[in-house]
Parts: C-alpha cells; sequence; structure tokens
C-alpha cells in the first residue's frame, strides 16, 4: 500500500527544480541542491527529477534518477537525510550496515557517519533534509537537557519503518506538512512562526517515536536517575527509623538524605504518596504496636515515650486510626492469648 497518494504530494511536485537527461547535469545540480559527492552511472538511461520545497529547518525533495547509480557523499555533516523510496529500491551503507530500502521501509541517515547509497533505476524517494543543529535543540528542549548538556551525535536505528502505528502516522504528518507549502508565487498562507511550529513537532515526533541515541542516552540517565533517587528515599527512612525516639525536624531529614526540604517532600510524595512527616509517624506506629504486641512489661505510656510520641492522646487517637483499637486494647489481646496459651500447656 502506498504511504502517499500523489495528490497528497503534488504541492511537492509543482515545485520542480530541475529535469535532465544527462548524467554530468544531473550529478552537477544534485551536488548543489544537496550535498557535494562522488557518483559512478550504471544501467539505464538517466531520466531525472528533482522537487524541492525549503521550510526554515527542513527541505521536502522528490528525486528520480531513472537508472542505476553510486553516490557517495562521504558523511552528510550538518543535516539529517530521511529517505523514504515511493517506488523501487535503494541500499544505503552506512556504520557497518547494509539496508535496503523500498516502499513501506525507509532509513534515517546520520549527519556524521560515512555513506554509500546505491539507488536502482526504478527508484523514486520522497527525502526530508533536516537541520542538524534545528533537531539537536528540539532534542534539548524535549528531553529538558541543561545548558550544559550537549547532544551530540544523533544515530537513528534502521530500517525506518512506515508501515507500522508510528510510521503511518509519520506519514500523514509528512502529507500534512506538504499541503502546509507556501504558495510558490511568494505569497504565504500561514504564519511562519506556525509553520516552524510544524517542523519542530514533525522532528519531536521523530525523536519520540523511532529509537534513536539520544533517545537511549536519555532513558539510561533516568535509570540513574531513578536509582540515585532510591537511594535517597532508603537513606530518608532508614534515619527516621534509627531515631523514632528522638524528635525530627523536615531539616534533620532532608540533610541526612542529601535534598532540599521540598525534594525531600516531593520524593515521599512520589514513591509513598504521603508527606515525610505522615512516614515517620506510621513508622513510630508500628514500633508501638510491635511492642505493644510483645507485652514485654512496658506500659502504654511507656512504649509511647520510647516511640517518640510525647502526646498520649494524640497518640491514642493516632494507633486507633491505623490499628483500629486502642493501645491498651493490642497489649490485652496479647496478654489473653498468652494465658490461654499457659492454660492449654498446663
Amino acid at each position: 500500500m502506498d504511504a502517499w497518494s500523489s495528490q497528497q504530494l503534488s504541492p511537492l511536485y509543482g515545485r520542480e527544480v530541475f529535469r535532465s537527461r544527462e548524467a554530468d547535469e544531473t550529478h552537477a545540480r544534485v551536488a548543489h541542491e544537496l550535498k557535494p559527492h562522488r557518483s559512478a552511472w550504471g544501467h539505464g538511461d538517466v531520466d531525472a527529477v528533482f522537487c524541492r520545497a525549503e521550510l526554515s529547518a527542513l527541505s521536502l525533495c522528490i528525486l528520480r534518477y531513472g537508472c542505476d547509480v553510486d553516490i557517495e557523499p562521504d558523511a552528510l555533516g550538518n543535516f539529517v537525510l530521511v529517505q523514504m523510496p515511493l517506488r523501487g529500491h535503494a541500499e544505503i551503507h552506512t556504520g557497518g550496515q547494509t539496508l535496503q530500502i523500498h516502499p513501506g521501509q525507509g532509513a534515517v541517515v546520520s549527519a556524521h557517519k560515512p555513506v554509500r547509497l546505491r539507488w536502482h533505476a526504478d527508484c523514486e524517494q520522497l527525502m526530508l533534509k533536516i537541520e542538524l543543529s534545528r533537531l539537536q535543540e528540539v532534542a534539548r528542549q524535549a528531553f529538558a537537557l541543561r545548558g550544559t548538556d550537549t547532544v551530540g551525535e544523533i544515530d537513528f536505528e534502521m530500517p525506518f519503518r512506515l508501515d507500522d502505528v508510528a510510521g503511518t502516522q509519520w506519514c500523514r504528518m509528512v502529507a500534512g506538512l506538504a499541503s502546509l507549502l507556501p504558495a510558490v508565487s511568494g505569497n504565504e498562507a500561514f504564519d511562519a512562526r506556525w509553520l516552524a511550529h510544524c517542523e519542530d513537532n514533525l522532528m519531536l515526533y521523530l525523536l519520540c517515536h523511532r529509537p534513536n541515541s539520544v533517545l537511549q542516552r536519555h532513558a539510561q540517565a533516568q535509570r540513574g536517575s531513578e536509582q540515585t533517587t532510591l537511594q535517597q528515599l532508603r537513606r530518608a527512612e532508614e534515619f527516621m527509623r534509627e531515631r523514632l525516639d528522638a524528635p525530627l525536624s523536615l531539616e534533620d531529614v532532608a540533610q541526612a538524605a542529601g535534598v532540599t526540604r521540598r525534594a525531600l517532600a516531593l520524593l515521599f510524595r512520589r514513591y509513598r504518596e504521603l508527606s515525610p512527616g505522615e512516614v515517620l509517624r506510621n513508622m513510630r506506629l508500628d514500633a508501638a504496636h510491635a511492642q505493644l504486641a510483645r507485652n514485654d512489661g512496658a506500659s502504654v505510656t511507656e512504649v509511647a515515650l520510647n516511640c517518640g510520641f510525647s502526646h498520649l492522646s494524640r497518640f491514642a487517637a493516632c494507633y486507633r486510626e491505623r490499628f483500629g483499637q486502642l493501645p491498651r486494647d493490642t497489649s490485652r489481646d496479647t496478654a489473653r492469648d498468652t494465658s490461654h496459651v499457659a492454660v492449654a500447656r498446663h
């Protein structure tokens, strides 16, 4: 099934830059329009067509050679090239990989890796030439990178599938962008700022929905951040658990965890769905319950004080809310159970 109809791409077909039946002329024009390169011409007659529409940070292009041709542009340098055959097939050699592309399967050629291409005589492609610096800026904003962080090179996994759910949506977005192309006469129907936003949205979709090195690094950083966050949570809880009988402030706990008070509150809200104070109170109540259940001879007052509660009425209310009974009832139940066991043994 074709990803795009001729009608959807008609605004782009209407922007023909050149047409040629000469190999030398075609080579020179493509080198000028896209990237200097070496080419070797093979089977078939040259019947080249090149169409292009330029926006602010990307260009939509359609290219056909009409014959077999090998192309060696080395590394692309300052742009990323999305290649999507409309008909026919081509081969891409880059990064130690050789990939066959055809309708339904394309490729995103990285800016920094040397690449060799073979276009077969039946091949016509829709291509997106994306400015690398703009793609890096979109990545920086999307993944909340700090000013000192560098996005670096961006590599996409190949092949670039166009026939799955994400690929189908991508094709719709590309067709939508083609429909927004400014009129050739120069009277633009849409605000240039909004069109630039549409370009950025297309790049964002590419970054978020196709496996790539930026997405991978971000996931790794997130996992590292998650581990650090969990370590901070453990430090805070261990600090509280070891000092249940001592008065503790949020500043004390935050300092022990190595975070700010605000970060501490967010940490507990995220992982425990409680405030630090509520977690500490529950720790103290659990410790009191365990001691009362042991029935080691300590009075309710002694247990409450040992577990950090100085207000007995407040302790009793919180205890009942958590365990469904008063502290003294736990002691009585434990004493009764112990008595029953002793009688049974006797």
